[in-house]
C-alpha cells in the first residue's frame, strides 16, 4: 500500500562504515546513528556492503548489522545500497533477508548491485570479475524465484516465506537497456554514480518511460555535508574524495585538472551552509523524478557524532526547505 504523503520524497540516509574505530565501537555507534535518524523523522536508513576493507567501508555483512538495528528501532525502513549479488549465494541471501524481514516487521528494502567498486575483492571469493554481470543476472533470477516461493529441488520452499520482499527490491544499473528491464520488473532504481545531468537524468527518464506499474521508485543518492561555507567543506572533503579523481577522469566526468569543486559536483556531493545544500538540491535535475532522497552523511573522516549532527541539520534545515515533512505515524506503512 502506498500512503498519501504530504512530502515530495521519502528522506533517507546512507553510511559506508568509514573510520578507524575498532569495529566493536564503530558498529554500536552506527546503530546509534539509525536510532537518532528515526527520532529525527528519516524514513529510510541504508548501509553499503564492502568486503575485506580496513578503513573505507567496513561492513561485509549488512543484513547481520541491520538485524541489530531492527532490535533498536520500530519505524525506519532498513536498506542495503548495495548488496554485491555476484558474490552471494541466492538461497542463503534469500533466507537471511527473509529472517530480517520477519524480525523487523517488514521493513527491509534490499538493494542489489554488480559490485563494480569491489572488483579487487572478487578473486578472494574465487570469482572472476569479468563474470560479474553474467553472475548478477543469473543470481538475480534465482533469488527472485526463491522469494516468490517457487519450488526448490525436493519440492522445498523458502522458510520463512517472504513473498512481499520482491516488491521492495532496488537495482542500480548504469545502462538504459538494463534500466528499462528494472522498470519492467517493477523494481526501484538507485542512482548514485555519475554526474546527475549527463549520466543519471537519461537513466531516470528511461525508467519512467518503461515503468508500467503503479508506483515508480527512483532514489537519488547524494552526499550532504553541511558546514560553515562551501570553501571550508570542500577543503575538508577533498582529503576523502581526491582518490576518486582518476576514475572520474577516465570516465570523462571531470577535466584533466579538476579540483575539489569540480570533482564534488561530479560526485553529486552537496556541501556548504544549509542554504547552499538547499540550493544545490533544488537544482538537481534528478530529484523531481525521484520518490526517495538518500543522503550520505558520513565521509571517511566524519565521526559518528558528526554524522548524527549532519543528519540533525538535514532534518531541521535542509529537507523541510525542499518540501519534506516528517511523516505522521499512520504514514509509516509499506511502500
Amino acid at each position: 500500500m502506498t500512503p498519501l504523503r504530504s512530502s515530495p520524497f521519502r528522506l533517507g540516509f546512507l553510511t559506508h562504515f568509514h573510520g578507524n574505530l575498532p569495529v566493536r565501537e564503530l558498529y554500536p555507534a552506527l546503530i546509534d546513528l539509525f536510532v537518532a535518524a528515526e527520532e529525527l523523522g528519516f524514513e529510510t536508513g541504508w548501509v553499503a556492503q564492502h568486503h575485506l576493507q580496513t578503513l573505507q567501508g567496513r561492513l561485509p555483512s549488512p543484513l547481520v548489522f541491520l538485524a541489530a538495528v531492527a532490535a533498536r528501532t520500530t519505524r525506519i525502513r532498513l536498506g542495503t545500497a548495495l548488496t554485491v549479488l555476484p558474490l552471494e549465494d541466492p538461497l542463503r541471501l534469500a533466507e537471511d533477508a527473509a529472517v530480517l524481514e520477519a524480525i523487523s516487521g517488514g521493513r527491509l528494502e534490499l538493494g542489489l548491485g554488480t559490485g563494480g567498486p569491489s572488483v579487487e575483492q572478487f578473486p578472494a571469493f574465487g570469482v572472476d570479475p569479468a563474470q560479474r554481470f553474467t553472475r548478477y543476472d543469473a543470481h538475480k533470477q534465482r533469488f527472485l524465484s526463491i522469494l516468490r516461493g517457487e519450488a526448490l529441488p525436493g519440492d522445498l520452499r523458502l522458510e520463512p516465506a517472504a513473498p512481499g520482499l520482491a516488491a521492495t527490491l532496488w537495482e542500480a544499473p548504469s545502462r538504459e537497456d538494463a534500466v528499462r528491464q528494472v522498470a519492467a520488473d517493477g523494481h526501484g532504481l538507485l542512482l548514485g554514480i555519475g554526474p546527475a545531468r549527463s549520466v543519471q537524468l537519461p537513466l531516470a527518464k528511461a525508467y519512467h518511460a518503461a515503468f508500467r506499474g503503479t508506483t515508480p521508485r527512483i532514489a537519488a543518492v547524494r552526499g550532504a555535508f553541511p558546514g560553515a561555507s562551501r570553501e571550508e567543506r570542500a577543503s575538508v572533503l577533498w582529503h576523502d574524495v581526491k582518490r576518486q579523481l582518476p576514475a572520474h577522469r577516465e570516465a570523462g566526468w571531470v577535466s584533466a585538472h579538476a579540483g575539489p569543486h569540480e570533482l564534488l559536483a561530479a560526485m553529486n556531493v552537496q556541501y556548504g551552509t544549509p542554504e547552499d545544500l538547499v540550493g544545490s538540491l533544488r537544482a538537481d535535475p534528478v530529484l523531481p523524478l525521484s520518490s526517495d532522497l538518500i543522503l550520505a552523511v558520513q565521509s571517511e573522516q566524519t565521526t559518528v557524532k558528526e554524522a548524527i549532527r549532519n543528519a540533525e541539520i538535514i532534518a531541521r534545515d535542509v529537507a523541510p526547505a525542499l518540501g519534506w515533512a516528517a511523516p505522521q505515524r499512520e504514514e509509516l506503512v509499506h511502500v
